[in-house]
């Protein structure tokens, strides 16, 4: 399957009676069985906002997850604490991941960039002071570095945790994507 051969939509909110999911193997047992088993009542029940990336057949190729959290100020480095209040408010993308038939396509970074936009957004109508991920493993932790994450504690090559202040978004919407 070329890229010439499938269209791709742009990002929506997963819709379990349309989207088609069973199909979706990312090579992580986890995230696979997470979008076949639980995106659907993690939608619904407005513990997740799932949004996927599909083809014209309504066959996910990429998904992630989006919800509000905040991070102890205690805890957190000196540019996402500095005038925060004792917790710091921020979207958490819980999820990525990409079908690995369509790895290497771009669609991941066209995820990103939707994040970065919404959280953008909802910084403009309530606070969010930055976005949180915690990568899957050291390589999600580099792909995500290349869009401007910084780690939660550089010295600690265990800790996967990263953020992107919504202030510096528009800058990486720009420079990055």
């Amino acid at each position: 399957m070329s890229s010439a051969e499938v269209e791709f939509y742009r990002p929506t909110l997963l819709d379990p009676d349309k989207h088609r999911r069973e199909g979706f193997a990312c090579g992580d047992p986890s995230l696979d069985e997470w979008l076949h088993r639980y995106a659907g009542q993690n939608r619904r029940g407005n513990t997740a906002a799932v949004w996927v990336i599909a083809d014209s057949g309504y066959r996910v190729a990429c998904y992630a997850t989006l919800s509000m959290t905040s991070v102890e100020r205690t805890a957190s480095p000196p540019a996402l604490a500095k005038g925060a209040p004792a917790r710091v408010p921020a979207l958490l993308v819980g999820r990525l991941a990409t079908d690995g038939r369509l790895a290497g396509w771009g669609l991941g970074t066209q995820m990103v960039a939707h994040i970065l936009a919404t959280a953008a957004e909802l910084n403009f109508k309530a606070a969010c002071r930055a976005v949180v991920v915690t990568a899957l493993n050291p390589a999600a932790f580099t792909w995500w570095r290349r869009f401007g994450f910084e780690p939660f504690d550089a010295a600690d090559r265990a800790n996967l945790d990263l953020y992107l202040l919504t202030k510096d978004i528009t800058a990486t919407l720009a420079t990055r994507f």
